[in-house]
């Protein structure tokens, strides 16, 4: 997730983690899943912005309204 999005939206989740019932190995996962969560989520939105940057250069110009 973006920084912004991610003070906003990620910090929520990472508070209820220590509230969580679950030994510390458990804890220790969650957090590593939600990093890995984060990471790939980051990589799908890069793309996505990059292939919606690439968009135009990709139509040719009598697709175009």
């Amino acid at each position: 997730m973006r920084k912004s999005n991610q003070t906003a939206v990620g910090s929520d989740i990472y508070e209820l983690i220590p509230a969580a019932r679950m030994n510390e190995h458990e804890r220790q996962i969650a957090v590593s899943a939600l990093r890995d969560a984060e990471a790939i989520v980051d990589a799908i939105v890069w793309v996505k912005d990059k292939v919606a940057a690439l968009g135009d250069y990709l139509l040719k110009p009598s697709l175009k309204h």
